[in-house]
């Protein structure tokens, strides 16, 4: 699985973490600002089952949230990332 793609799921998994946090989340859209510090610590490969946790660093303050996001393959870290992302309200 591409480098790219793992960084993508978990992007996309902190828009959850994040639209989880207001009332009627889908009028809400997230829009992801800074990707830091992506290590990449093993392959993944078809068959594997990759598991995301990603959580807060900080509070989320003004619509901004920081996170930080880990890709597991079984008990093993295959990816982790911090994110930076912003929820604004659709008009």
């Amino acid at each position: 699985m591409p480098g790219v793609l793992l960084v993508e799921a978990m992007a996309q998994t902190g828009g959850l973490l994040v639209l989880g946090t207001v009332d009627e989340p889908e009028r809400y859209s997230t829009y992801f600002m800074k990707i830091d510090n992506v290590k990449f610590r093993q392959k993944v490969v078809p068959g594997d089952t990759v598991i995301f946790h990603v959580a807060f660093m900080t509070e989320l303050r003004r619509g901004m949230a920081v996170m930080k996001g880990y890709a597991f393959v079984g008990e093993k870290v295959v990816a982790e990332c911090e994110f930076m992302a912003q929820i604004i309200k659709n008009k």
